[in-house]
C-alpha cells in the first residue's frame, strides 16, 4: 500500500517479543523499522538528563541507559530477524558506540541525530528551565554532544533530522516535550559543523538529503535526472538573527530565538515548484 517504513516514534515498543514480531513482518517486505529507543520502566517520569543538572534543579532524572538498553535490544533483534533497523534521534556516546559496532558486524543498522542534540546540552538549561529546552529524548552532556559530532564527521551517523515538534505555548507550559526544528535545522548544523568543525558542506548536504532518502528508499537527495526536483537555496556568507516572530509556522517553541547563525534558507523548491521564498532571494 505504499508505506516506506514503520516507526514507533514517541514511545518505544516496550516488549521484546512484540518488537521481534514487528521486525519479522517488516523484513518480509524489506522495509526499515525506525525505533524510538526508550525503556519507559527505567525512564519513568524523568524530565531532564539524569546527572548534575537534574540534581541541581531537583527534577526527576532521565537516564541515558533508558535509551541505550533499547538500542542494544533492537540491534540484537535486528541480528535475529535480518530486518533493517534505524535508530531515531540518538543522543548518547555509548548508544553511538553500539551502532558503530553493529555496522562493523555488517548488520543493516542506521542512525540519525538532531541539530539540537549537536548544538545544545544539559548545560544550556538554566534555573528557570525554559520549556523550549525540554525534548524527548532530553539534552545530554557536553561529552555526549562531542561524541555525536565525531560520529557525524566520521560517517557513523547516516542522517541529520529535525525531530520537529511544534506546540502551542499552553502545551509547552504544561510540560509537552519537543521544539520547532524545521526552520533552523540547516543553519544550526552549518554554523556548528561546517564553520566551527570544518566539515565539508557536501557532507552536511548529504546528511540532510540523500542520507535520509536512502534509509527510506526514496527517489530524492540528488540533483540528477530521474530524481525529484527538490532544491534548497541558502545564504552562507552573512549571519542572520533567529527571531521567533519571523517563523512561517504557527508554533514558536524554539530555543534559538535571538541567536546569530549562518546559513539562512532563502528559497525551497519542492518537486520543481517554489514553496518558500523566491529564486532571486540570494541575488
Amino acid at each position: 500500500h505504499g508505506a516506506v517504513a514503520f516507526t514507533d516514534d514517541g514511545r518505544g515498543v516496550q516488549g521484546a517479543g512484540m518488537m521481534r514480531r514487528v521486525m519479522d513482518y517488516a523484513a518480509q517486505f524489506d522495509r526499515v523499522v525506525m525505533s524510538h529507543c526508550q525503556d519507559e520502566d527505567l525512564v519513568g517520569a524523568g524530565q531532564v538528563n539524569e546527572g548534575v543538572v537534574s540534581t541541581r534543579l531537583g527534577m526527576l532524572g532521565w537516564p541515558a541507559e533508558g535509551e541505550e538498553i533499547q538500542i542494544a535490544r533492537d540491534i540484537a533483534i535486528c541480528r535475529l530477524t535480518g530486518c533493517p533497523l534505524h535508530i531515531q534521534h540518538l543522543t548518547t556516546a555509548r548508544g553511538l558506540d553500539l551502532v558503530r559496532a553493529a555496522k562493523a558486524e555488517g548488520l543493516p543498522v542506521t542512525c540519525e541525530v538532531t541539530p539540537h542534540h549537536l548544538f545544545l546540552t544539559e548545560d544550556n538549561i538554566g534555573d528557570d528551565y525554559s520549556t523550549s529546552l525540554k525534548v524527548n529524548p532530553p539534552l545530554r552532556t557536553a561529552d555526549d554532544a562531542e561524541a555525536l559530532i565525531a560520529g557525524v564527521i566520521d560517517g557513523t551517523v547516516d542522517a541529520i533530522v529535525t525531530d520537529h515538534a511544534p506546540h502551542t505555548e499552553e502545551d509547552k507550559r504544561g510540560g509537552a516535550p519537543g521544539m520547532v526544528g524545521l526552520e533552523t535545522a540547516f543553519s544550526v548544523c552549518y554554523t556548528k559543523l561546517c564553520r566551527e568543525y570544518g566539515m565539508p558542506l557536501a557532507d552536511l548536504s548529504r546528511l540532510m538529503s540523500r542520507g535520509p532518502a536512502e534509509i527510506l528508499g526514496l527517489n530524492k537527495g540528488l540533483i540528477a535526472e530521474g530524481y525529484d526536483g527538490d532544491v534548497v537555496l541558502v545564504e552562507l556568507g552573512e549571519p542572520y538573527t533567529v527571531r521567533r516572530e519571523d517563523f512561517a509556522g504557527k508554533s514558536k517553541n524554539t530555543p534559538y530565538d535571538g541567536l546569530s547563525l549562518y546559513g539562512r534558507v532563502a528559497c525551497t523548491v519542492k518537486a520543481g515548484r517554489v514553496t518558500y521564498g523566491t529564486m532571486e532571494a540570494i541575488g
